[in-house]
């Protein structure tokens, strides 16, 4: 995936602090944009469930975990794993 997401400039008027913590962020979000995703590959889910997340798990032990997982949110706005059935 790539993107043709450039940033403007920060204007001239900005406080230079507020500026240059600006410059940095938007060339990080640019970085990030131009990156491939590659999920993360894990043995077993992180107890930690971060909506939006996606984790590729690969587990010799328990193979019927195998797959893409994300993490979804529920009714309650928690998030919880749920694995991602392929067609």
């Amino acid at each position: 995936m790539s993107s043709r997401y450039a940033a403007e400039p920060v204007p001239a008027s900005v406080d230079a602090h507020l500026a240059e913590y600006l410059n940095r962020q938007l060339q990080s979000i640019e970085i990030a944009l131009r990156s491939d995703f590659q999920a993360p590959r894990l043995n077993e889910l992180p107890e930690r469930a971060v909506i939006g997340a996606v984790v590729l798990i690969r587990n010799l032990e328990k193979p019927e975990q195998d797959g893409f997982w994300a993490c979804v949110e529920e009714s309650q706005g928690v998030g919880e794993w749920k694995k991602l059935v392929l067609a």
